[in-house]
């Protein structure tokens, strides 16, 4: 039997230079690797370059705010109560227009949480680097454009 209670502001949690704070509500390893959830706290101006994940759906719930998307060749602005979904080979990007408060969920979980994991490591002064590029390709599936 399985089960988690994620107590408010108690879980695992990553800053990324951006000022993107991500609580990861729920991990591979808590629902055998079916899904990750995750709190996302995008300050006005952060933002998400072009990129698509070849494995899992990204589901993006919108708590509060406004965040603009690009999803392959469609630009459209999501408000609170809005859902956009990226399936695999999906290209996407999205850029915060106002603060803004999100739910995230990949399925299936795991390159999605890594990810963030191993981005959270840059700041302005230290960018991915190609070789970096290369690795989230083959670690995570996950490719920048």
């Amino acid at each position: 039997m399985r089960y988690k209670h994620v107590k408010a502001g108690k879980s695992e949690q990553y800053l990324t230079d951006g000022g993107e704070l991500t609580s990861i509500l729920a991990s591979g390893q808590d629902t055998d690797n079916r899904v990750s959830i995750f709190d996302s706290i995008l300050p006005k101006g952060n933002e998400a370059p072009w990129h698509f994940h070849e494995i899992d759906d990204e589901i993006f719930y919108i708590i509060s705010g406004e965040v603009e998307f690009g999803v392959e060749g469609e630009q459209f602005l999501a408000k609170q109560g809005d859902l956009v979904i990226a399936g695999p080979n999906v290209k996407r990007r999205f850029k915060a227009i106002t603060d803004s408060r999100l739910l995230v969920i990949n399925a299936p979980s795991g390159p999605s949480e890594n990810f963030i994991r191993d981005i959270s490591k840059f700041s302005e002064g230290n960018r991915p680097t190609e070789q970096d590029r290369l690795s989230f390709i083959e670690k995570y599936k996950i490719h920048i454009v």
